[in-house]
């Protein structure tokens, strides 16, 4: 009777083990390496121990989506190891809120595992690669969710905010990050920084979660509607302080730029070059040409040492 009763208690034990191990695919799964936020079901956000980007993961109904998914240079093992712990579902596309390579280096690495890397177009001015590239915006449908992307040059002209609608979270890029000054200096200026994060805000609702470039893994409207208005802040009181003749080394100990320093970044150390990369190209005086007269500027430049540059409108 002992024997047949010990028997019962191993079969009843395996049997538990099994029901333990058998875990939905998309469960919370930690990874050494690797920080995680869930946003909800099928949604999440990762960001390596040793690494600042954040990388976006949707689980679709039968593949998966990636957003900037840069781990650091030879961790791209080490990412899919990790995205493995959400999904074992294959990787259909990789999407990129622009091309600095801390968001789009590891697009080959993704690329040759099968997966469709789309961008901006005028990341074909860069380094990155892509496989299908767009212009204002695009539309990607995955069964269980719609994916928008949108162009707006603000951090640089390929910037791309991705908003999945169905979770309701969108992906800004560089123009937001929780632990850095405004970084407008690639591509649309404070102009465009204003109008890509009002774009942001005018999408979704209230309940809207935003996913930073770098920084926190998420955040939301109401911290994304303060950033703007810190950003406002920054650059219209380096342009009265610029006006008044005042250098960026005076600025730097200035109590108001200090203390939007604080905010974006928790110090208030400012650097010389942050102040001048924001008077370089906002406040630098500029000519105004008509449009006639710019088109005859527009195409292929070659210069005596061989390099090439292309002149191109937008907007």
């Amino acid at each position: 009777m002992k024997v047949i009763n010990f028997f019962i208690f191993n079969i009843l034990f395996l049997f538990t083990v099994c029901c333990i191990n058998a875990q939905p695919e998309q469960q919370n799964s930690k990874s050494a390496d690797f920080i995680q936020e869930r946003i909800n079901d099928n949604l999440y956000v990762l960001k390596a121990v040793n690494y600042n980007t954040n990388i976006g993961v949707f689980v679709g109904s039968e593949e998966l989506l990636l957003i900037d998914p840069m781990a650091g240079d030879g961790k791209q093992q080490s990412l899919t190891n990790a995205i493995k712990l959400i999904s074992n579902k294959p990787i259909k596309y990789v999407l990129n809120t622009h091309s600095h390579g801390d968001h789009s280096g590891a697009n080959s690495y993704f690329s040759a595992l099968g997966a469709t890397v789309i961008a901006h177009e005028n990341s074909k001015y860069s380094k990155a690669t892509s496989d299908i590239t767009f212009t204002d915006s695009y539309t990607i449908e995955m069964g269980n969710e719609t994916i928008e992307l949108h162009h707006i040059a603000a951090h640089t002209f390929d910037d791309a905010l991705i908003y999945f609608k169905k979770n309701n979270t969108i992906f800004i890029g560089d123009s937001y990050m929780t632990n850095s000054f405004p970084h407008f200096y690639y591509g649309g200026g404070s102009k465009g920084h204003v109008e890509i994060l009002n774009k942001a805000i005018a999408l979704g609702d209230a309940n809207t979660t935003i996913v930073p470039a770098h920084g926190n893994l998420k955040s939301d409207k109401k911290q994304l509607l303060t950033f703007k208005e810190n950003s406002e802040k920054w650059v219209n009181r380096i342009k009265t302080l610029h006006t008044d003749g005042k250098t960026a080394n005076v600025m730097i100990e200035d109590e108001q730029i200090k203390k939007l320093a604080q905010f974006f970044t928790g110090s208030e150390k400012v650097w010389t070059q942050t102040i001048e990369k924001t008077i370089s190209v906002d406040f630098i005086p500029s000519i105004l040409l008509s449009k006639d007269i710019l088109n005859g500027y527009e195409g292929m430049y070659t210069f005596e040492n061989g390099q090439t540059c292309e002149v191109i409108f937008e907007k």
